[in-house]
């Protein structure tokens, strides 16, 4: 990840306020009901929805022609974009976001849920930013280090209407450039390529009944562009049932992406899973040991739970990001160890992780990959335990927040500080130290 930001909202549904900061790696962990999930959904839906709030003709806002005038006074020069425009840009972005919030938010839900403000800002880049001009090229394009657009001439001659256009590719590439999918690409089957990925609570339950839902979901299909849709799921399980008709045997999968199936096919299911198109994907479970695929209904509940993460990484689908709800559903404590673990595998492979979880487990093997990272003796642990370096996880790549309940019964949501000894998470200390009194209280004196 290029860009550091952080989304703040205030008012919106339980959530009294709330600052989340994007990283590499973020832990939402919590009460149940104290909003989880509807921030972890607004984040999300930032990076879907954003794109299409551009107006679409110039507007005469001062926030948007600031930057008209700075890249007319910039056309055919090459530029290195430093905090002054980055905060140029991102001021008009957060106008548009608070225009537009309501609208968003009714999107993302599919009800309206009251939202005070939302914005971005803390806006930093681990790699510097420049904008170049092509003498040979009509597309623009966008790399870590450039944005390109074709030399259009003479300044004087640029229509504010190519000056709104190139405006909108700068600000969300500086947003969102490798995070979500790039501003100008067509959908392809439903998808653009990049578009984050969502993958709801009760995974189960939408595995073994997708047939029946992608078919009452196709007949009430979603519009994007008109932002209308007549189901009573939220945008998220609808992106997720659309994201199941895709699944399909790739002709070929890159090295990273192979390497997280054949993890979670070794680590996870015991066995492998397949998927064969007859109109909808028809996803089958073959153990380890036996040559008899099995119906995903009557394999183990971890299969029918793992198997959406695993068809994603066996498929041609392209994802810049991965949203998880509750990646421990199911996993017996020793699994979920080895969820964290894969956890931070892919966001090693470079595509961001943001998950829901109250697993104890899951958050203690974030720690220990933590302290082992940290350690100077981690040659030798590794080897001794059986880590790689994908493993590990370095202390600047995660981000982890605890929702509580306030005495006003909102959501106060808590930044966690990294401690020599990993995260602390009072929510499960508390728990655990009642449980441990009792059990010293209950226990039958000798």
């Amino acid at each position: 990840m290029n860009e550091r930001w952080t989304l703040n909202v205030e008012d919106f549904g339980k959530i009294e306020k709330a600052s989340v900061r994007i990283a590499p790696l973020i832990c939402f962990v919590g009460d149940n009901n104290s909003g989880k999930s509807y921030l972890l959904s607004l984040l999300w839906g930032v990076l879907i929805l954003g794109k299409d709030y551009f107006p679409k003709t110039p507007p005469d806002s001062k926030t948007y022609k600031r930057c008209e005038n700075w890249l007319r006074s910039h056309i055919g020069e090459e530029t290195q974009l430093g905090q002054e425009e980055f905060a140029m840009y991102i001021e008009w972005f957060n106008s548009i976001l608070m225009a537009n919030r309501k609208d968003l938010v009714r999107r993302i839900f599919n009800a309206d849920i009251h939202i005070g403000s939302i914005s971005i800002s803390d806006y930093k880049r681990a790699k510097q930013l420049s904008i170049l001009w092509s003498q040979d090229s009509v597309r623009y394009s966008f790399g870590q280090t450039s944005i390109r657009f074709p030399h259009p001439g003479e300044k004087s001659g640029v229509q504010r209407e190519e000056l709104l256009r190139m405006n909108a590719y700068i600000c969300w590439n500086i947003l969102m450039g490798g995070i979500a999918e790039p501003l100008f690409t067509p959908i392809v089957r439903g998808r653009r390529i990049g578009e984050p990925v969502y993958l709801p609570a009760s995974r189960t339950g939408f595995m073994l009944t997708y047939p029946q839902l992608v078919s009452q979901s196709l007949q009430t299909a979603y519009n994007l562009d008109a932002g209308e849709h007549t189901s009573s799921l939220t945008l998220p399980y609808i992106d997720f049932l659309q994201l199941i008709t895709m699944f399909d045997r790739a002709p070929s999968i890159p090295d990273n992406k192979r390497k997280i199936a054949d993890f979670i096919e070794t680590n996870l299911t015991s066995g492998k899973v397949s998927v064969r198109k007859d109109g909808l994907p028809v996803i089958r479970y073959t153990p380890n040991g036996s040559a008899d695929p099995l119906p995903l209904h009557i394999a183990s509940s971890i299969v029918t739970e793992v198997s959406p993460l695993l068809l994603l990484f066996k498929s041609n689908i392209k994802f810049n990001s991965l949203i998880i709800e509750e990646p421990e559903a199911h996993l017996h404590p020793g699994l979920q160890m080895k969820m964290a673990r894969l956890i931070i595998n892919i966001s090693n492979a470079g595509i961001p992780v943001w998950i829901t979880t109250h697993s104890e487990a899951i958050l203690q093997q974030i720690n220990n990959m933590l302290k082992l990272s940290a350690n100077k003796d981690r040659k030798r642990l590794m080897q001794e335990y059986g880590y790689q370096e994908e493993d590990l996880l370095d202390a600047d790549d995660i981000e982890m927040y605890q929702f509580g309940i306030g005495g006003s019964g909102r959501t106060v949501l808590e930044k966690l500080n990294r401690t020599p000894y990993g995260f602390e998470v009072p929510t499960f200390n508390s728990v655990l130290a009642e449980t441990i009194q009792e059990v010293r209280a209950f226990q039958e004196e000798e």
